[in-house]
């Protein structure tokens, strides 16, 4: 007999291993997690780990459909990952280098991006204070980007509020409309 052939575990033995009614209980999560058996009716013994893994999660009220699959391949050690990138950086040439270093320092700077991303929920606010006090004349499409809606007056009028602002028509700013952003008065309005 093959010293592999005694490491495997019989399927059948599994039913009494999780206390299960029925084989095709045992079936059921073989399928579920989308296993081979490696031998008829026998499975290798890091399957086993993986039903046993499958088990605990449904023990723990979880259901085979949302247990989380580990990929069956292994991440690189970084040393490894840095030896590959130093055997490439050898075999590439000094243009394909800043090549790729420009590339690579592109994606870095998106992923930034991404996790730059966390304003303050008032920082629209204080991009309004600052045009006020340098009375900047913002692009229709700036201000958008900053309140989220882009300013409309009726035919007669020139001006829009929004919040404790007032966007004042200031003439063409490139292809957009420009506005003149100020603080909006409420004194004598009956507002607290």
């Amino acid at each position: 007999m093959d010293n592999q052939d005694t490491e495997l575990i019989k399927i059948a033995s599994l039913q009494a291993r999780y206390g299960l009614e029925s084989r095709q209980a045992i079936y059921d999560r073989i399928n579920g997690l989308d296993i081979k058996p490696v031998a008829r009716g026998k499975i290798t013994p890091q399957q086993l780990e993986l039903l046993d893994k499958l088990d605990k999660h449904i023990r723990g009220g979880g259901a085979i459909a949302d247990f989380p699959i580990q990929p069956e391949f292994e991440i690189p050690a970084l040393e490894k990952l840095d030896n590959r990138l130093d055997k490439l950086d050898n075999e590439l040439d000094n243009s394909e280098n800043l090549t790729a270093i420009s590339l690579m320092a592109g994606l870095v700077e998106k992923m930034m991006g991404y996790m730059g991303n966390r304003r303050s929920p008032l920082s629209e606010y204080e991009e309004l204070e600052k045009a006020v006090t340098h009375k900047w004349i913002l692009s229709t499409g700036k201000v958008k980007e900053l309140i989220g809606v882009t300013p409309r007056v009726g035919k007669d009028e020139v001006a829009f509020v929004w919040g404790s602002f007032t966007f004042t028509k200031a003439g063409k700013l490139g292809n957009q409309m420009g506005w003149l952003v100020s603080k909006t008065d409420f004194q004598g309005q009956g507002l607290c």
